[in-house]
């Protein structure tokens, strides 16, 4: 049996065969092969081709050297009939020069002249002979004698072998033309072969290169648009979605691979967040009994000591702070409440500078505002928003303001509108500020440094202004102190500020 993969359910999975990569070896290869093909018949042809034109170079010099010798042996036979008419000794040396010429151009023309042919050299070179000899021993002679008829029958005999020596060249010249006119037919045929070759083996390639992208698109580029989309649910948090079989091949073992990973991410979720609801789980009872566990101390202390035997005023101080008490493990659970249900918001258009000032006037009628400074600039503003829910987030931070701050300290209260749609509500006091290892901490639920706190508070306050889409932010107050920012939608935002 072949080696496979085990899944979730221990089946062993078939390994799919690597078949991608053969395909693209053999495509290339295929491709190579053709194309080394064409550069091989082209080369060839046109090796061909320049063997021919050099030929035809070398006939075309075999051309002119045969009408060269031709025209010197005529005029071998010219020089001779001058020199008889003008006896001038200037004729001597032409016909000298003549000969020379003559034995030069056949030993220029012997090695392109065919080997069949060779004798039609040879016999012009004896007829060049023949004709200095007849001249020479003949004509002279007999015209220094004045025998005029052996002077006309060597010239006759003279015109007979020129006008064959003549003939001889020509055919050489007529039958190197014919060769030449051969070679270049055949350079004409081998061209147009190169050319159909070259169009062919071009179509061909182009062919091959057409088919092996269409198949290459279809077997790798539609799996990973499938792959590219389980991507994006995986990102998305779509573990439960699988890939399923896509492609073949690599692509095959890869889509196996992205189910695997999903059913391992899957699982790691399922425990992360199974470790995540127990640590919360962990950290709330925590808080609540650490918050509960102060309150529930007293209680049970002022129990112990409370009896029939006590006095009335005793009892009735003992049991106004069980009281107390008592409210304040009920505070915690409201706060508790409040912090982990999301608000129900009841938003309207609201003038913000007509509720700050209202929220004043209230504080200062609570325990924690009696006898305190505050200084209230609240300029003209709307905001869309939960009035209740906005007036108790101002009156928390008040509270804590006044909590930190020495029973005569100035709380300042400010609003301004931002004009970008928001309206910014500013509460400072002249307290101790926050220490920096904290500032990242203090909306965390039920972390508080202040004795008697619940830490839920500002937690509160955070979840209130974030339902209204707004923004709250702490920071140090110039001269000492801590300034809390918060930023409410205003009418214009409200269609999509509101939670």
């Amino acid at each position: 049996m072949r080696r496979g993969e085990k899944g979730d359910a221990g089946a062993v999975r078939p390994r799919p065969r690597r078949s991608i990569g053969r395909r693209l070896a053999l495509g290339f290869a295929l491709v190579s092969v053709v194309t080394v093909a064409m550069c091989a018949v082209l080369l060839s042809l046109i090796g061909e081709v320049s063997g021919l034109v050099h030929e035809m170079r070398e006939d075309e010099t075999a051309i002119k050297k045969s009408l060269s010798l031709a025209t010197a042996v005529r005029e071998q036979s010219m020089q001779q009939a001058q020199w008889l008419i003008e006896r001038d000794p200037a004729y001597l040396d032409r016909h000298a020069r003549l000969l020379e010429r003559v034995e030069q151009d056949i030993r220029t023309l012997r090695p392109l002249v065919p080997e069949a042919e060779q004798h039609r050299l040879d016999q012009i070179a004896a007829d060049s002979r023949e004709l200095g000899e007849i001249f020479g021993g003949t004509i002279r002679p007999a015209a220094a004698r004045g025998d005029s008829k052996a002077v006309a029958e060597g010239h006759r005999r003279a015109q007979e072998i020129a006008q064959r020596a003549a003939g001889e060249a020509d055919a050489i010249a007529t039958l190197v033309e014919r060769k030449m006119a051969s070679e270049h037919a055949s350079a004409i045929r081998a061209t147009r072969l190169g050319l159909i070759a070259g169009a062919f083996f071009v179509l061909l390639v182009l062919s091959l290169s057409i088919a092996f992208t269409v198949r290459l698109r279809r077997a790798v580029l539609k799996p990973l648009e499938h792959l590219s989309a389980a991507a994006r649910r995986f990102g998305s948090g779509a573990f439960h979605s699988r890939v399923g079989e896509v492609g073949e091949g690599e692509f095959r073992a890869l889509s196996q691979a992205f189910d695997r990973m999903a059913e391992e991410l899957e699982a790691r979720e399922r425990r992360l967040v199974e470790s995540e609801r127990m640590a919360a789980i962990g950290q709330l009872a925590a808080g609540i009994a650490h918050e509960i566990n102060n309150p529930i101390g007293i209680i049970r202390g002022y129990l112990k000591t409370m009896g029939p035997q006590s006095p009335p005023e005793t009892l009735r101080e003992e049991l106004q702070i069980l009281d107390d008490e008592a409210a304040s493990c009920q505070r915690i659970a409201e706060d508790l409440v409040a912090y982990a249900r999301a608000p129900e918001l009841r938003c309207s258009s609201i003038a913000m500078d007509s509720l700050l000032a209202e929220t004043v006037r209230r504080f200062q009628e609570t325990a924690d505002g009696a006898g305190r400074r505050i200084a209230l600039d609240a300029a003209p503003g709307a905001a869309y928003a939960d009035v209740g829910r906005i007036r108790q987030v101002v009156l928390n931070l008040m509270v804590n303001a006044a909590q930190v701050s020495a029973p005569d300290g100035l709380i300042e209260v400010s609003g301004v509108s931002l004009g970008r749609g928001a309206y910014q509500i500013l509460v400072s006091d002249r307290g101790p500020g926050i220490p920096p290892e904290d500032r990242s901490r203090i909306f965390e639920p039920f972390f508080s440094k202040r004795p008697g706190g619940s830490g839920l508070g500002l937690a509160v306050c955070q979840g209130i202004v974030r339902a209204h889409g707004g923004s709250i932010a702490a920071e140090d107050r110039e001269g000492g102190g801590t300034t809390f920012r918060v930023a409410v939608p205003a009418v214009a935002a409200a269609g999509k500020e509101r939670a």
